[in-house]
């Protein structure tokens, strides 16, 4: 896994102290890294601010002088010592600094434009004149080169080279468009040294780190593997997803559950799945919630409670169960964040069985919502928010430190998993998998891990990572006709 900082200045800070290592050789080394991006025969513009982001492009067009053809916009005067002083040195390079955007006429011409204007240091909002510029630089046919992170994650680039560690803004839902390809480059010094200098606040996912199902014990029978039951409500459609894809990734068995409004009646349900109305007692994991059916009755911001509903029922039952079962395991899903009262249930549960397993899949509405009722005197939050890497992170650390033993999957362009104090992140989603059905095909990967044993922990990250894969591996996740069918077809990480 890789690590990811918030304050990412913090580190530098420390790394130089504590390296006696000066300002102007980290520069020299994210020339280094810029100028290694740049792809040949290249004329290339190089937009410059006036912090240190543009001290590295006042480097990098210094490195590069003579060799390729470049020229700098200085969208505004250097103002850091550094910056000023790289200024000083492309000039004395021969290097053409240019104070006004060329003409369209002379910007087509260009085949890189590299983006130094602004680093992790800003924050705000950007404003005219460099919105404007940034937009018409987007327009372009160039190859796009971000320094450190898309300046104000406006500018659209193609790869983002990030200097000495990665930062959680690279993973804001909005920055999937904009970062391109994200490759880290060391600063003169290795990147284990560099980046223990601070405490990560979350860890990328990569496909290492999963560990999926395999079959290596050859007398296994299919009980080795688990149980998985999961509740069929009324829209069982959701519910056969979930069940063929816990099948599809390693549960020996696989229960549909059936409530009192259940219509699996309308399906074609394949013989591999068993059908009953109690929860099977060899049981390992129990998924309550994918097209199970409001709880709830909401109407104007007034619930009214459905105590003998077909879900309650169906609640009564996995909580009975949780409290009996050998290694209690539950998912929960989709309908249930509409339910106002998840949260006590919560409680109930842990307080029944501290050492029992739970994950929550919920989506960002989703998330808000079970938030609102989580924590009830605080602010809300706004869907917006939680597409912010950092409001996030904070708001899963908050749901695993006020809900013990509950592990949270919060699904969206960038997937984050919240275990205890620690949170990760898969960038590998694919717009493929915006289609419903994907979110069912997730929560049944992962009851089927957790079926199977999984700490929740390897259960969230293995399922999110080898779901997210799954999408990508359908016409390099960009086809518009991946199902939740199709997608269950390809939970296979090795193809």
């Amino acid at each position: 896994m890789k690590a990811v900082f918030s304050d990412s200045q913090k580190v530098e800070k420390e790394a130089k102290s504590r390296y006696a290592f000066p300002e102007f050789i980290m520069m020299e080394n994210a020339a280094a890294a810029l100028e290694a991006a740049i792809p040949p025969d290249s004329h290339i513009l190089i937009l410059c601010g006036s912090g240190n982001n543009g001290g590295d492009g006042y480097a990098l067009a210094r490195r590069i002088s003579g060799k390729i053809p470049c020229e700098i916009f200085a969208i505004k005067a250097p103002k850091t010592e550094e910056a000023i002083n790289q200024r000083k040195m492309a000039e004395a390079a021969g290097v053409p600094i240019l104070t006004a955007l060329p003409p369209d006429q002379k910007l087509s011409s260009y085949g890189v434009i590299v983006d130094c204007i602004l680093g992790t240091g800003f924050s705000g909002e950007l404003k005219e004149p460099l919105t404007g510029i940034i937009e018409k630089v987007n327009k372009l046919p160039a190859y796009k080169i971000s320094c450190d992170i898309p300046s104000g994650l406006r500018f659209n680039a193609d790869l983002t080279v990030t200097m000495g560690c990665l930062k959680t803004a690279l993973f804001d839902d909005k920055a999937k468009d904009l970062c391109g390809k994200i490759e880290v480059a060391d600063l003169g010094i290795a990147a284990e040294k560099f980046q223990a200098c601070g405490s990560p606040d979350a860890f990328l996912i990569e496909k290492a780190d999963i560990k999926l199902p395999w079959r290596k014990n050859k007398a296994a029978h299919k009980g080795t593997y688990g149980h998985t039951a999961l509740f069929a409500g009324e829209k069982s459609g959701a519910g056969i997803l979930v069940a063929e894809a816990a099948l599809n990734f390693g549960s020996g068995l696989v229960t549909l559950v059936k409530t009192e409004n259940s219509n699996l009646s309308q399906f074609k349900i394949s013989p591999e799945l068993m059908i009953s109305e109690q929860i099977p007692a060899n049981t390992t994991c129990v998924l309550i919630g994918s097209g199970l059916g409001k709880v709830d009755k909401v109407d104007n911001n007034s619930v009214t409670e459905v105590p003998s509903g077909p879900a309650c029922k169906a609640l009564e039952k996995v909580k009975t169960w949780f409290a009996s079962a050998k290694t209690p395991a539950c998912l929960f899903d989709a309908d249930l964040f509409s339910w106002k009262e998840l949260p006590a249930f919560l409680d109930q549960l842990h307080s029944t069985r501290p050492e029992g397993k739970i994950i929550l899949t919920p989506h960002l509405k989703e998330l808000k919502t079970f938030c609102d009722f989580a924590f009830p005197d605080e602010d809300a939050l706004t869907v917006a928010e939680l597409t912010q890497t950092e409001k996030r992170i904070e708001t899963g650390k908050k749901i695993c430190k006020r809900f013990p033993g509950v592990t949270l999957i919060m699904k969206s362009a960038n997937t984050f998993i919240a275990h205890q104090e620690e949170i990760y992140i898969c960038d590998a989603g694919s717009p493929s998998l915006a289609k419903a059905g994907s979110g069912d095909v997730l929560a049944g990967m992962t009851a089927a891990l957790l079926a199977q044993g999984y700490t929740a922990r390897d259960a969230a990250i293995t399922a999110v990572y080898a779901h997210a894969f799954a999408g990508t591996s359908f016409a390099a996740g960009q086809d518009w006709a991946l199902t939740a069918e199709k997608l269950i077809s390809r939970i296979n990480p090795t193809t």
